[in-house]
């Protein structure tokens, strides 16, 4: 699954001592496509050359009609200790896990002295997303 933001074309590494916003764009390379088992056959047709195209409403139909589950699994390695760290979460459209159009409020914050700290207040808090020029769908 490609990667937006880090960019897993540049092999950009997340500091796991901060908060990280992890982004991936459904398009026409995402497995969570409506059409993505078509689009794998090599003679099967594209979502453009049936004319249907990429809506919000079309990705949140087909994540609920599938009952499709998004399995997180970070690993990390602390280069001080060497010891390996992992995490896993697990995401479903109808738990409303899935949301669209927002993105996490800031909650790391540099302080006076220049060291950051982080408020855990806002650690889940969602906050309307700006618009992103890449986007596929409405």
């Amino acid at each position: 699954m490609r990667l937006i933001q880090p960019d897993d074309q540049t092999d950009c590494y997340l500091h796991l001592v901060v908060p990280n916003l992890i982004i991936h764009e459904i398009d026409h390379h995402s497995p969570l496509h409506p059409e993505a088992k078509q689009m794998l056959d090599p003679g099967g047709p594209s979502c453009s050359e049936k004319g249907r195209p990429l809506t919000r409403n079309s990705i949140e139909e087909h994540l609920d009609r599938h009952n499709i589950e998004i399995v997180v699994l970070v690993e990390g390695f602390e280069p001080i200790t060497a010891a390996c760290t992992q995490g896993r979460h697990s995401y479903l459209h109808s738990a409303e896990d899935v949301v669209f159009n927002c993105s996490f409020a800031p909650c790391v914050f540099r302080k006076d002295d220049g060291s950051l700290i982080v408020d855990f207040k806002r650690f889940q808090e969602l906050v309307p997303a700006p618009p992103r020029p890449r986007s596929t769908y409405e």
